[in-house]
């Protein structure tokens, strides 16, 4: 027996369902590509949680609106990393640009075989993994 561990962390995906079901507009992507809720405006309708293939969004109890993982966007514009990369024990978890082979995130996706969550959704997710087992995927 063995167990496995797969948070359930928002991908961030470039073709977001949770945006085009809101019915409000409160879930969009910014220009730096990570999905936000603007709980302003939500109205808590959860669209965006069934439209999830990824189970990563939630009512908060507190605000009754959608909330989920935002990669720390607050640090992230302050060119920090998320705070699950900076307290990572063992670096499991890295953050960088995508596209740029010049940036390790951006060498490892293009020299590593890395797998996404869900491939089929055609949601273009952006959290990426390193041997996945088949049971997850």
């Amino acid at each position: 027996d063995r167990s496995l561990f797969v948070p359930k962390l928002c991908k961030h995906c470039k073709e977001p369902n949770c945006v085009q079901v809101c019915p409000v507009g409160a879930t969009y992507v910014s220009r730096q590509g990570v999905v936000l809720v603007d709980e302003k405006h939500c109205v808590g309708c959860g669209y965006c949680i069934q439209a999830c293939p990824y189970g990563a969004r939630f009512i908060n109890p507190k605000t009754h609106v959608a909330d989920k993982c935002t990669w720390c966007y607050h640090r992230v514009l302050k060119g920090l990393k998320p705070a699950c990369v900076t307290v990572c024990p063992v670096g499991a978890r890295q953050f960088g640009k995508v596209n740029d082979p010049n940036d390790p995130v951006g060498k490892l996706i293009k020299e590593a075989r890395l797998q996404v969550l869900k491939p089929e959704m055609g949601n273009q997710p952006m959290v990426f993994y390193n041997g996945l087992d088949k049971e997850v995927r």
